[in-house]
């Protein structure tokens, strides 16, 4: 074998010319790959039953004698796992993309979609409507399951036909889905399991918590805007006297998805697989 043979490489693999990934095809190829992973089933299940049982288990245990009422306690102690379970659904929503950067099979990903956005599209849609119907049968079942516990008390009795209730459940179902289409743009953005669920944690749970503690009165002021507050004002059935309309939350959630994948976009197509 001549020295020029063996130097000379092998001409990179080109698709036809007539190849063409269309977006269902995008689509189904992350729903393929998201079941075929035994950490979603476990922590959907996970979530599921720590959000269910610890709502079920704090209204089961409300004294008879409780002399709060009202359809906002009622749903508050009926939702009280929901925030928590966020947290494993974030996760899992950071892994469904930083798990394909440890592994490297990202590669083969990025190759069949050279154009990159349509992953990251699909990947949010994907898991992100997961999440909406897992969450919704979730939250309005745990609300039924609670309300019977809760049936004697002063908290009973409340409907979904009383005003903002609903709304409120809703509200949780749409809070869950945004930090959960937020931690996706975050995994997108750090590429590293380990960095993304810490930045996750750390930044977007616990220090607009945190930062309430500060002596400082412009720190009061700010932190509902943080990314991990928004959505809080669509979970109250009363809203009135919160930080932030309604209104404002959905805007201020969609103000912080667009920056989160706006970012995601532009460094998925500037940085190297």
């Amino acid at each position: 074998m001549t020295a020029a043979a063996m130097t000379e490489r092998p001409a990179a693999y080109a698709p036809p010319a007539n190849y063409k990934l269309s977006a269902t095809g995008l689509l189904r190829s992350e729903w393929t790959k998201l079941w075929t992973l035994r950490s979603t089933w476990i922590v959907l299940l996970c979530a599921v039953v720590f959000s269910a049982g610890l709502g079920a288990l704090v209204s089961g245990t409300v004294p008879a004698d409780l002399e709060i009422g009202g359809a906002e306690n009622a749903v508050g102690f009926a939702m009280s796992g929901v925030a928590l379970s966020s947290v494993f659904v974030a996760v899992l929503g950071i892994l469904t993309i930083t798990g394909e950067y440890s592994t490297g099979s990202i590669r083969s990903t990025m190759s069949a979609a050279p154009k990159r956005l349509g992953v990251l599209w699909s990947k949010a849609v994907v898991f992100g409507a997961v999440v909406a119907v897992l969450f919704t049968v979730m939250v309005f079942a745990t609300f039924f399951i609670s309300q019977a516990l809760l049936d004697g008390t002063e908290l009973g009795g409340v409907s979904l036909g009383d005003e903002g209730v609903t709304r409120a459940l809703f509200g949780y179902v749409a809070m869950i889905v945004y930090l959960t289409l937020l931690a996706v743009a975050i995994g997108a953005i750090l590429r590293n399991s380990a960095g993304s669920i810490g930045f996750y944690i750390g930044v977007i749970m616990i220090l607009p918590q945190l930062a309430t503690l500060l002596p400082w009165g412009w720190v009061e002021d700010v932190t509902p805007y943080a990314p991990g507050n928004v959505s809080n004002t669509i979970t109250y059935v009363d809203p009135a006297g919160q930080a932030l309309g309604v209104g404002e939350s959905w805007l201020w959630m969609g103000i912080w998805l667009v920056v989160a994948y706006g970012l995601a976009g532009v460094l998925l197509k500037r940085r190297d697989v």
